[in-house]
């Protein structure tokens, strides 16, 4: 018993110990990455000051990355386009204090992505402050803004009922988290019956799911898959359950790789309600749902979620498929052919179920 009791305070001191080594550790990063960008726009001023006074031109750029290269050897980031970059970077935030701030939090390979790839004040904004506050790679970044998650989040109208189903302050949270649609990029194709591609697209989600929480927003912890509530002798499974750390409620997603109909609310409202009574904790806020399907009509969206009770939103899931570039222009478009898939399996569904009717 002693030795139980033992192991559970070092399991205890083992976890505090990593959480605070993991702190040290990602704040030393914020802390050079603040320093680095400092350098950046300090050395971009000098050289756009210079410039503007002396008109240098090229060749005095190559000199002085030549020299600042050889004085300091073990440093990187001289040659003569990064300071390019660094002179592009004070032209282009010199007027904008407030983008500047949140720019000196994030990486310079991913501020240079931004600057050369994002515009407008407000997208900028938008992609500095997602990679200054979850300190992701460019590469996530980068997929991101070719998935034009700026406008899928801020510009395009959400569907949801949280202003009717919850407190004031919660539903302004929720809302904010919310996304009228959602791309997930996949490493292939899926073709099927409904049922089989949701399958896929839940594996895939499985699969990757470091990419899912950053596409679904802030605050998102995994629970799992399939997740499976038993009530009064009956099983019910929830394809994806998360827990959001903002709403501090549980969030449950349900996937359909087919045109929204008014049902899937019907039955989210009763998922939500059983989370709510068997699994949510006391001092959690109530559950909320987003039902993903391939293609929302805002009509029935607004219908549904009119006569139901509980916290949901309902959203596009648009699926990115990935070919060999030798295949590339070979094939049918990807567009088309999902298209295509999407709309057999909704006749086939459609005359299934009227022949259940019958």
């Amino acid at each position: 018993m002693t030795k139980d009791i033992e192991f559970e305070e070092y399991k205890k001191v083992l976890e505090e110990a990593k959480q605070a080594i993991a702190g040290a550790q990602q704040q030393f990063l914020q802390q050079a990455t603040r320093t680095s960008i400092e350098l950046y726009w300090h050395l971009g001023k000098l050289l756009a000051k210079t410039a503007d006074r002396y008109q240098w031109g090229k060749q005095m750029l190559a000199r002085l990355s030549y020299d600042l290269t050889k004085i300091f050897s073990n440093a990187r980031g001289y040659s003569e386009q990064n300071l390019r970059h660094m002179r592009q970077f004070y032209y282009e935030y010199a007027e904008s204090p407030d983008l500047l701030d949140i720019a000196k939090n994030v990486r310079w390979s991913t501020n240079l992505l931004i600057m050369h790839r994002v515009k407008m004040p407000e997208a900028r904004k938008f992609y500095l402050q997602m990679a200054s506050d979850t300190m992701c790679s460019r590469d996530v970044i980068d997929l991101q803004i070719k998935s034009e998650a700026y406008e899928r989040e801020c510009l395009h109208n959400k569907r949801h009922n949280f202003a009717l189903t919850l407190p004031t302050h919660l539903a302004a949270k929720a809302e904010n988290i919310l996304k009228a649609s959602y791309f997930l990029e996949t490493s292939k194709p899926f073709v099927g019956s409904q049922s089989l591609l949701e399958k896929q697209i839940e594996n895939e989600m499985v699969s990757r799911i470091k990419e899912v929480i950053m596409m679904l927003g802030k605050g998102f912890a995994f629970i799992g898959n399939q997740y499976r509530i038993v009530a009064k002798g009956n099983e019910y499974f929830i394809d994806l359950l998360f827990f959001n750390r903002i709403t501090k409620s549980l969030f449950c997603v349900e996937l359909k790789a087919k045109k929204f109909k008014a049902e899937y609310a019907g039955k989210m409202n009763l998922y939500l309600g059983l989370l709510d009574d068997y699994v949510k904790q006391p001092d959690e806020n109530p559950s909320i749902g987003l039902i993903l399907c391939t293609n929302r009509s805002s009509f029935e969206a607004d219908y549904a979620l009119r006569d139901v009770n509980k916290p949901m939103g309902i959203a596009e899931i648009k699926l990115s498929k990935v070919l060999p570039k030798e295949l590339v222009g070979k094939l049918p478009d990807l567009e088309e052919l999902e298209n295509e898939i999407l709309h057999e399996i909704e006749d086939l569904d459609d005359f299934e179920d009227s022949n259940n009717d019958e």
